[in-house]
């Protein structure tokens, strides 16, 4: 009878699912309300007696230092703090606030937001991660999520199931691009409107995507993990340059990823390393159920991806010392803690793809050593049920990953080592292989790929319990508009103490209840508007200015606006009257290259609200 009833479960709500629409949805503007925490708050890299907790703080005038509060409930009422404190921001670190909670239940959600001058942020929820037995475990995992190319309706679809503990982002959480360079959606232009080069310019384009309701509000309700990969600095990035970097006319790379890398962990909530160099590969423990090992494979050690032959010992694409962490954490999962699963988490395609005419060296096919040590680890030392998750290519994929030291694969699964899940993009343009001319080749060419599709946007369901993984693929219909439906496509699961896919014709299911959502504004307060905000400032970039500055505003109307430029004896050197766009948000650039260095005033100012900031020209 249960399995009867079970099944009447799962087919009630695939048939939920493909009949899922999200239509009518009138476009979100810039909120007010939510002065001084206009970009939300989001937590991130949760662990079983800790988690990061994010925000930005916007003041009116923008302070050299900016206490912010912070606390943390059991519940949304906020009748048991668990932990409080405050924190210090400025300038540095474009105001934003991160701060480790420590002193946390495992396996247990909490309920967080911020104050500022007594004004509060919206709340947050968050989950820490268990500690042994635990039944099952699910993520939502996601990648490529360019802005101009289209609306995020997949964070909007995610969001509201409700029924997974975290999201897990392997890659191009921005991208560097100008507007209409990758991406024409005109509803979705970028600021700045150039390819982001400077820190100030990294900077805007994350204050940019996060002002994007469907991606703070996703920040909003669930712990995220996330990982770099090429677009975040710039495309096809490795150590050394990038395949979009020419140090010619955009100055030198060090400095540019470094830019990028310093943006990246002011504006994600992942735990920072108290080290000389920015890393992100880490371990997440959750209880003897799993093991995640995020990897970098774009900055930390990448060779350049030509220049040397695929299978040189010399092409690494994560070198040596992280390759000995990945093999001995791997190692200590199977044989010391006994953790069931071990996934490892990552960016581009592991599993080989054959397609004669073409090789993507950019992916694991173009380092075949390294590529190889891994196989060798997992095959060689009898490393049991492992996964590979998968992001950067913009399609989706189910994989065997064969090994050539098990011999010739099989189509029973013989000769694969792990399998893979990849992940399509949220808005990003996938490759053109040549629609279903190119996936028949595909799979006539590869017998290990069970899976792909190459035109849809969407991600994946990660179901984990003791004897399976299961990936649910879940697509959207339209990125144009905040218009769509959202369809169950396929699923693909493996068994535990196997290494090979085998398909499912519906997805996963968590029963309910669910926990509540956070509310927006904590401890019974329904609204933060303290007065009626006709301008707001978020940003002005870059400090110091060489040529330009611009400036990163809301306006609530349409009425005129003047920037004003002052020396410090308060003489007018520019002046420049704008009507605004209202209820949205508004860029201007100034340009200030005939002022000599120095030390000025610009003042931005309507009817009734002044805004006052010290700016430098060098």
């Amino acid at each position: 009878m249960r399995i009867v009833t079970l099944t009447l479960v799962l087919l009630m709500q695939l048939s939920l699912i493909a009949q899922n629409n999200f239509s009518g949805r009138t476009s979100r503007s810039f909120d007010p309300q939510f002065y001084p925490f206009y970009h939300g708050v989001a937590s991130g890299d949760a662990l079983s007696d800790r988690v990061i907790i994010w925000t930005r703080v916007t003041p009116d005038i923008f302070p050299d230092s900016a206490e912010v509060m912070w606390f943390v409930s059991e519940d949304t009422l906020c009748n048991n703090f668990i932990s409080e404190g405050s924190v210090y921001t400025s300038e540095e670190r474009d105001y934003t606030v991160k701060v480790d909670v420590t002193g946390l239940l495992p396996n247990t959600y909490y309920y967080y937001y911020f104050s500022y001058e007594g004004i509060k942020s919206v709340m947050g929820r968050t989950k820490t991660t268990p500690t042994q037995n635990t039944d099952s475990l699910r993520f939502a995992v996601v990648s490529g999520s360019n802005y101009n190319s289209g609306y995020f309706n997949v964070y909007r679809s995610i969001k509201e199931r409700n029924d997974f503990d975290a999201v897990i982002h392997l890659g191009d959480y921005i991208y560097e691009y100008g507007t209409n360079e990758y991406g024409d959606n005109p509803q979705r232009a970028l600021e700045p409107n150039n390819e982001i080069i400077s820190l100030e310019d990294y900077r805007m384009r994350y204050s940019h995507y996060r002002l994007d309701p469907d991606l703070r509000e996703l920040h909003q309700q669930y712990p995220w993990y996330v990982i770099w990969d090429d677009h975040e600095t710039a495309n096809n990035s490795y150590t050394q340059g990038a395949e979009n970097h020419d140090s010619l006319t955009e100055g030198n790379w060090q400095d540019r990823k470094s830019y990028a890398e310093q943006a990246f962990f002011e504006w994600i909530p992942i735990r920072e390393i108290n080290d000389s160099v920015n890393k992100i590969h880490r371990t997440v423990k959750l209880g003897n159920l799993a093991e995640i090992y995020f990897l970098d494979t774009r900055l930390e050690h990448r060779v350049k991806q030509d220049g040397l032959s695929n299978n040189d010992p010399n092409k690494r694409i994560i070198g040596d010392a992280q390759f000995n962490w990945l093999k001995q954490g791997l190692l200590n999962a199977q044989y010391i803690d006994s953790v069931k699963w071990k996934i490892i988490a990552q960016q581009v395609m592991f599993a080989p793809l054959n397609l004669t005419v073409y090789e993507n060296n950019d992916q694991w096919d173009g380092y075949q050593f390294e590529r190889q040590r891994i196989l060798n680890t997992i095959t060689g030392f009898s490393i049991k049920n492992t996964v590979i998750l998968t992001g950067d290519i913009h399609t989706s994929w189910a994989n065997d990953v064969p090994d050539p030291n098990l011999g010739q694969y099989g189509s029973n699964g013989q000769g694969s080592a792990t399998v893979e899940f990849i992940t399509p993009s949220v808005t990003s343009p996938s490759v053109d292989f040549g629609g279903s001319v190119g996936s028949s080749l595909i799979y006539s060419l590869n017998p290990h790929i069970k899976f792909v599709d190459l035109e849809n946007r969407g991600y994946y369901i990660l179901d984990i319990n003791k004897n399976r993984i299961q990936a649910d693929w879940f697509f959207v219909d339209n990125i144009a508009t905040r218009n769509f439906n959202e369809n169950f496509e396929t699923a693909y699961y493996v068994n535990e103490n196997e290494s090979f896919l085998n398909h499912k014709s519906v997805p996963s299911y968590r029963f309910p209840p669910y926990q509540y959502f956070a509310p927006n504004f904590p401890c019974n307060t329904t609204s933060n508007i303290v007065e009626q905000k006709t301008l707001s400032v978020m940003s002005v970039s870059p400090v110091p200015a060489n040529d330009y500055i611009n400036i990163q505003y809301y306006s609530n109307d349409n009425n005129k606006l003047v920037f004003s430029v002052f020396d410090m004896n308060s003489k007018l050197l520019i002046q420049e009257n704008v009507f605004p766009q209202g209820k949205q948000i508004n860029y201007k650039q100034i340009n200030i290259s005939k002022l000599n260095n120095g030390m000025y005033i610009l003042e931005i100012h309507n009817s009734s609200k002044l805004f006052t900031h010290k700016i430098i020209k060098e």
